[in-house]
């Protein structure tokens, strides 16, 4: 699903009026009358009075077409306007006159906001039309008291495009922010509602058609995407009956060190449960006794390490002309930053021309060290989490959590190579500037292991010929959806690393037979 910046969202609104012809008011008219239906089908059952409460731009005027069609259909309808009445300018204006026209009462709050508060408690249901997506700086007084007083009364909030006081391109609460049941945004989802916290604020997400012309996306373009099942189905591959393990490749798997030889163990197992046909795991001998007892699957290939049981420079050359015929690179989960490894690191990165998926203390060993990743112009996809981007780029983890879309882009941008930026919403950034937001996965996933699972998925994809892109969605896809399906029938505390592994099969037959699950709705 395609997904939009406000900026972006406005000028497919200017070429619809403007191009096009269809008048704003109309635009105006489809959001409020198609959020009405949909509200009315879903939460006005058994309900008798609503409480919409309006702010002076257009986000305000949806709010009094959603009030003229509850008028209308016999509910008890108040707005509580935090404006006057002759602020209102526009198709905001008109639409307060027609809902006036009507019957209508509106309730000016412009000094005390006790009104309100009595409406609100009174209330069955509240419409949160207060501001849309073009807000840009903090809320602070009596919008401010407004919003933390729909969010204390407990009741089911309705949101008009967005919830008010999320900043539609980045997420981050504004001040304060309207905790959502559901929001009817238009048009297409924005950035702000997909990633967290403003996921959280956003609640139910439904993407209303307000007939905006299809052909605008072709004009305008789109900011990115949302990775859903149809966009999985589109590019899983089928295995014919006729293959053998060399067609799904061979990866190699440079991971482990003291105390840390389970992220190797995971991520080399991975790669191999997602159907690479083989696997060898590239390890200091030191460990190597250890991994032949947790491996069976998997290969191994013991390298030199005076003992340390890390990875050695002069390892490097045995190491490089092992992988020379492999069909793909894991580097990074459990090395360890020991500085002879981190060179090692760099080094094979450097000289070896084969597809790499960097992660962890791979990671790592390029902090101050970007210039190698530039020269090189590797075919590489890396999967930091907040921190080890910020430690590479010499940020912070809030620099990287305030604006991840626009950090992720200059990034990518910089150094030329594929990036997966896990979180709570995991965001995969192309080369060719394509950016793609992954909707599944929870907190169960906040463990330690998680992550080296996810390494191995991608490398075991790529393992099988699908591209940079393809294997970072669909393994980041997998990943989550696995977790998600954990938590339906369990709890989202209770998860190993390695269960990841077993509900790899029914997420792919989910996806396949196209009954996985819808994580935004898309309303005619």
């Amino acid at each position: 699903m395609k997904v939009l910046l406000p900026e972006r969202m406005a000028k497919y609104d200017e070429y619809a009026i403007k191009t096009w012809g269809i008048p704003s008011s109309v635009l105006m008219e489809n959001a409020g009358r198609n959020t009405y239906r949909l509200m009315k089908e879903r939460y006005l059952t058994g309900k008798r009075s609503i409480a919409i409460i309006c702010g002076r731009g257009n986000n305000g005027g949806d709010g009094f077409v959603v009030g003229r069609y509850a008028l209308r259909d016999g509910f008890q309808t108040r707005v509580f306007l935090l404006c006057k009445k002759n602020d209102l300018k526009g198709d905001a204006a008109l639409n307060m006159r027609l809902y006036k026209s009507i019957g209508g009462e509106v309730v000016e709050c412009t000094g005390t906001i006790d009104m309100m508060k009595k409406g609100v408690k009174d209330s069955d249901i509240i419409v949160d039309a207060i501001f849309g997506t073009g807000l840009s700086k903090a809320i602070e007084g009596r919008e401010k008291q407004v919003i933390e007083e729909i969010n204390k009364s407990g009741k089911p909030v309705i949101s008009v495009d967005i919830p008010s006081g999320i900043d539609g391109k980045t997420g981050v609460p504004l001040g304060a922010a309207i905790k959502a049941t559901h929001t009817f945004t238009y048009g297409y989802p924005k950035f702000g509602q997909i990633l967290y916290p403003g996921a959280y604020y956003t609640g139910k997400l439904t993407v209303v058609d307000i007939s905006l012309p299809a052909l605008a996306e072709e004009k305008l373009g789109v900011d990115g995407y949302v990775v859903d099942g149809e966009m999985i189905r589109g590019f899983l591959k089928e295995r014919m009956p006729w293959v053998h393990k060399g067609t799904f490749g061979h990866v190699a798997v440079i991971a482990g060190s003291p105390g840390k030889t389970g992220a190797a163990h995971m991520a080399s197992l991975a790669a191999l449960k997602i159907g690479a046909g083989l696997v060898t795991l590239i390890i200091p001998e030191s460990l190597n006794s250890i991994m032949e007892v947790k491996l069976t699957e998997v290969m191994t290939y013991p390298v030199k390490d005076q003992g340390t049981g890390f990875f050695r420079l002069s390892s490097y050359k045995k190491i490089l002309e092992f992988i020379e015929d492999k069909d793909v690179v894991i580097m990074g989960p459990g090395l360890s930053q020991d500085a002879e490894t981190m060179e090692l690191v760099k080094k094979l990165y450097s000289e070896a021309n084969k597809p790499f998926v960097i992660d962890a203390d791979g990671i790592n060993a390029f902090q101050g060290h970007l210039d190698v990743i530039r020269r090189v112009k590797r075919q590489a996809v890396f999967t930091p989490h907040p921190g080890e981007l910020a430690r590479i780029m010499g940020l912070t983890p809030k620099d990287i959590n305030e604006d991840r879309i626009g950090v992720g882009k200059s990034f990518v941008k910089d150094c030329g190579i594929h990036l997966v930026l896990k979180g709570a919403r995991t965001i995969l950034f192309s080369v060719d500037g394509q950016v793609f937001i992954n909707p599944t996965g929870n907190p169960v996933l906040a463990k330690g292991g998680s992550g080296d699972i996810l390494t191995g998925f991608i490398g075991g994809l790529l393992s099988q010929g699908y591209s940079m892109n393809e294997a970072s969605i669909l393994g980041t896809y997998l990943h989550g959806y696995i977790a998600d399906t954990w938590v339906e029938h369990g709890t989202d505390m209770d998860l190993l690393a390695c269960d990841l592994l077993f509900g790899l099969g029914e997420a792919i037959k989910d996806i396949r037979d196209g009954k996985d699950r819808m994580y935004i709705e898309k309303s005619l």
